[in-house]
């Protein structure tokens, strides 16, 4: 028996609820609101908001129970990155729903992994770089790391960081991409952020050089898109038995969703007290702007029922996935995205060149879904492809084996 077996699971009474922790995120958005504009400037999340994330309990909502978190859905992370976003940074937003979202990823891994993290630190914080950029070596006992991986949402206050990397074994038509679970303290830090979206995410580069990691501390991306990871077999709820890519982009999508009703109505209330420069008419009451905030207001909310179906759709199946349902959300979250990026778009459009001053959110928000929409996994033609494949009877694109 493992020593995390050994560990019992934290006391139903003792786990928030959704409507609470929904209810915490939604409280801590104004501190973010009122963050944002240092935020952005420091290229960077303030300690103070990672503090609130962490008392708040927010970083546990997919944790294992067994290592003193709550198992809640996934629509419940969800709903939190949306408050969240709602405070006009996304970047706020991105990095804590992130940092939840990551713990869900670790308990995918072997135990003894989980053990390494978990033992001494159930808040440990951890990043991510997916993208295999740097190089991976076999050696014995494991693998090491050479090379530079960027784009690290909140690598400067994490613990821990799971790393991207593909090894190539002969005969193979694929690589083998694989996550690896390395200590920040084991890297260097290189500020490399300096980006149009999602400013404040502090997403600089990591460079390891001959960084050894044990085999425990790897999980191959084959065993996370067919839901039969090693740790599944420790953790058993359902959130840990899913296809990985095919629900997991809900990640990505709350922080923008939250981030595109932020901006929204921090519009609606600028405009009620705007007027046209050199008529003084109320540009409220001109219906061209009326017409266009029904426009975007509707694609906001269609974004937002599509993501919902596709939630309910995984959750219902979440255990036993056709390759068919992956394929339906895949094209469903990517889908929502879009219609957030082109809300966005139209509403930066109305908002003339006030909306684009610094000061404005609206510029913000329209950047920051712009930055999210333009993620790997937010690729609309990947998901459009496969579905549209798979509904003329073809096989699914064997260049995406990830997804």
């Amino acid at each position: 028996m493992s020593l995390a077996e050994l560990r019992p699971a934290v006391a139903a009474d003792k786990i928030p609820t959704a409507d609470e922790l929904v209810g915490r995120a939604r409280a801590l958005a104004p501190k973010l609101r009122e963050r944002v504009v240092k935020a952005e400037r420091d290229r960077n999340l303030p300690r103070e908001t990672i503090e609130d994330y962490l008392n708040s309990g927010l970083i546990h909502v997919l944790q294992p129970k067994r290592w003193g978190g709550y198992e809640h859905d996934h629509e419940v992370a969800f709903n939190i990155a949306i408050e969240l976003g709602r405070s006009t940074c996304a970047s706020s937003a991105w990095v804590l729903n992130y940092f939840a979202d990551h713990a869900c990823i670790l308990a995918h891994f072997p135990d003894e992994a989980q053990h390494d993290v978990w033992s001494e630190n159930e808040s440990a914080l951890i990043a991510t770089s997916a993208a295999p950029t740097g190089k991976v070596s076999v050696a014995p006992g494991g693998y090491r790391l050479d090379g530079r991986w960027s784009w690290c949402s909140g690598l400067r206050h994490s613990q821990w960081i799971m790393i991207g990397g593909l090894i190539f074994r002969e005969g193979e038509d694929h690589p083998d991409m694989r996550l690896f679970l390395v200590p920040v303290s084991q890297l260097k830090q290189d500020d490399t952020w300096y980006c149009a979206g999602l400013r404040a995410t502090g997403s600089i580069t990591a460079v390891l050089d001959n960084v050894f990691v044990p085999e425990h501390r790897t999980v191959t991306f084959a065993l996370l898109r067919d839901a039969c990871s090693p740790g599944s077999k420790l953790n058993t709820a359902p959130i840990y038995r899913t296809p990985f890519i095919a629900v997991h982009t809900y990640a990505l999508l709350g922080p923008a969703l939250g981030a595109a009703r932020g901006g929204y109505a921090d519009f609606v209330a600028w405009t009620r007290q705007r007027y046209l420069t050199y008529t003084q008419l109320s540009i409220a009451q001109h219906v061209p702007v009326q017409l266009k905030i029904a426009e975007i207001g509707a694609q906001i909310d269609a974004a937002e029922l599509l993501a919902r179906r596709a939630l309910a759709t995984a959750r219902a199946d979440y255990t036993g996935m056709t390759l068919e349902t992956r394929t339906l959300l895949r094209r469903d979250f990517t889908y929502a995205m879009r219609m957030l990026r082109d809300a966005m778009d139209s509403l930066i459009k109305i908002s003339g060149s006030s909306g684009l001053m610094d000061t404005n959110s609206a510029q913000r928000c329209w950047r920051d879904v712009h930055a999210i929409s333009s993620h790997v996994v937010m690729n609309w033609d990947v998901p459009a492809e496969n579905f549209g494949r798979m509904e003329l009877g073809l096989p699914l694109n064997p260049a995406y084996p990830m997804f």
